[in-house]
């Protein structure tokens, strides 16, 4: 028999695949995205002040792809989740356990919508790193994911809670990214910088700096340790 846990695990992966539009929005996406937005990323970035060429903004679209899609994802799972969370803790079910399977299943959506825009970037593009690319992507899904699972303990409404992520992803591509040339102590504080980064040098197979990647982990460690504390504080309440 399944722990508890492994239970509201795929409770969520079942909540997930119930919902047809999250099978179409994984389905169109990340291809539309990277393919019909590829060309037009490296004139816009023109526009913006930086300085992305066709393939460097495929890559970056396919980052983009992946982490909206794992945030959105894992916060409408999430917020559905909350609803029933302090039964479950009522009943008996540890909040660490409750943690564990939602943070599994916030992995779980990071990983699959990585595998779905790295395997259309690989199809359709030439990639001179596709590990450090792979890499890159994968961490700017966890980052947004661990930034679906805090928002969905927070923000009660589902409108409320795409906007956010609208906002913060909007904010991330735009102004702290590589689409605008976006550089120094400002730009790093948004949550994808330093994963975009690597992706446009995987993308062209140009160097990497020691700190992207410093960077890059401290930035997943932080709404990835924050948020499993989130969901062991609620669901004590």
């Amino acid at each position: 028999m399944a722990s508890p846990a492994v239970e509201v695990a795929f409770a969520n992966a079942r909540q997930y695949a119930r919902q047809p539009i999250n099978l179409i929005l994984l389905a169109l996406i990340p291809p539309l995205f990277i393919i019909a937005m590829s060309s037009a990323i490296g004139t816009f970035s023109d526009v913006l002040g930086g300085n992305l060429g066709e393939r460097a903004g495929t890559g970056l679209a396919g980052l983009w792809a992946a982490s909206l899609l794992a945030g959105a994802a894992t916060f409408f799972i999430l917020r559905t989740s909350v609803r029933t969370d302090g039964r479950l803790v009522a009943a008996g079910l540890r909040p660490s356990a409750l943690g564990l399977a939602h943070a599994t299943t916030a992995v779980a959506l990071a990983v699959l919508t990585t595998s779905v825009s790295f395997s259309m970037l690989t199809l359709t593009q030439d990639v001179a790193d596709p590990v450090d690319l792979f890499a890159a992507i994968l961490l700017a899904a966890l980052v947004y994911a661990a930034i679906g699972v805090a928002l969905a303990w927070f923000i009660e409404g589902d409108l409320e809670g795409s906007f956010v992520i609208i906002l913060v992803f909007m904010l991330d591509a735009f102004v702290g990214g590589p689409l605008g040339g976006g550089s120094g102590f400002f730009a790093g504080l948004f949550p994808v910088h330093f994963p975009s980064e690597i992706a446009v040098a995987a993308m062209l197979g140009g160097s990497y700096k020691a700190e992207w990647f410093i960077w890059s982990g401290l930035y997943l460690a932080l709404p990835a340790g924050v948020s499993p504390l989130v969901i062991w504080w609620r669901g004590r309440q």
